[in-house]
């Protein structure tokens, strides 16, 4: 910049007034400076008069810049105000519940569940529980409502409306996903078709039944569980007096099948054998069985003699399908079945 240039700039600054008390002559004749072409050589002694107050402004303009306002910048004392939050958090925990297995298994945490909000401005949105079945949702203030799922081996669940207040953290309580319902129900019949009450109905596990019921008047059963099972397994039918039953079923996570069962009644049982055996003489012996519908069974059966010196009992032979006796000597005795409770005898004369 010139020294002309700038001994105009100087002067014509607010600074410069005040140092040399505002309107004084020596002011009016530097404000000379800014309307006529400045003559180094014709004004030499204006200049030396003004170039003490000259160089004070240089120095007060570098603290409030020549040429600008020269009134001192102060720090605001205005506070800024951060905008209102309109989000707040909800969380909670999932776990799955206790179950009986091989062993018992309390309940825990779930992990890998989805978590879906089904209604509210965040309808959509989605999260999956980790390890310690936890989940966190940042939502938009207002009504929310929460759905739980997992595999199809639970139970969905939805929650209670809630509210979520911007700025806070809801805390839902913890939900607990039960295994999914399934079910497996029939009729239980005779051999002449009538219902048959009072049946224990069982559906298997690999050691104790994981479900039962129990056939009503009508011979009608309903197993209704949440257990863990697995996906093929027998169904069981049973009551004194008839021949059990089973059958294998298929059902997965949520099956509802039916399974209808026909048990026969046993109407009356008895040792079928000879009544006169020779002395040598070797003869088969079977236990005969009737039902209610007609037809007959027969069975080999283990037999005690009740005296082995005339009629002895021999070892059970393939194909296992009679037990025999050996006559020993002359004599009567009376066959039984070994170790049942109920009462088959068959009398037996041996001759020489």
């Amino acid at each position: 910049m010139s020294l002309a240039r700038y001994m105009r700039r100087c002067v014509s600054n607010p600074t410069f007034r005040r140092v040399n008390k505002l309107r004084s002559p020596l002011a009016d004749h530097v404000l000379l400076i800014g309307q006529i072409p400045f003559d180094i050589s014709r004004q030499s002694q204006m200049v030396r008069k003004i170039a003490p107050t000259c160089a004070l402004c240089a120095v007060m303009s570098l603290l409030t810049a020549c040429g600008a306002a020269d009134t001192p910048t102060v720090p605001s004392s205005t506070v800024v105000t951060p905008p209102a939050p309109t989000t707040g958090i909800v969380q909670g925990i999932v776990k799955r519940a206790a179950y009986f297995g091989a062993t018992f298994n309390p309940e825990a945490p779930l992990s890998g569940a989805q978590v879906l909000v089904t209604e509210g401005a965040g309808t959509g949105q989605t999260v999956t529980t980790g390890g310690d079945g936890a989940y966190r949702f940042e939502l938009p203030a207002g009504p929310f409502r929460l759905r739980w799922a997992a595999s199809s081996f639970f139970e969905t669940r939805d929650s209670n409306p809630g509210v979520v207040v911007a700025g806070s953290t809801t805390t839902v309580d913890a939900v607990t996903l039960r295994f999914a319902e399934w079910s497996i129900s029939g009729i239980v019949r005779d051999g002449v078709g009538n219902p048959v009450a009072g049946v224990w109905v069982t559906a298997d596990g690999l050691l104790v039944p994981i479900a039962d019921a129990t056939t009503d008047a009508a011979g009608r059963y309903r197993i209704v569980s949440t257990s863990q099972h697995a996906d093929t397994f027998p169904v069981r039918a049973s009551i004194p007096g008839y021949v059990s039953q089973y059958t294998t079923v298929t059902c997965g996570p949520s099956c509802s099948i039916t399974a209808d069962f026909r048990l026969l009644r046993r109407v009356r049982e008895w040792l079928d054998g000879p009544s006169a055996m020779q002395v040598g003489e070797v003869a088969g012996v079977t236990t005969v069985t009737e039902f209610d519908d007609g037809s007959r069974t027969t069975a080999a059966t283990p037999l005690e003699s009740s005296n082995p010196a005339v009629v002895k009992v021999l070892p059970l032979q393939p194909p296992y399908e009679t037990t025999y006796v050996k006559a020993i000597a002359p004599g009567t005795v009376t066959l039984q079945l070994a170790g049942y409770t109920k009462l088959l005898l068959l009398n037996v004369r041996v001759v020489q």
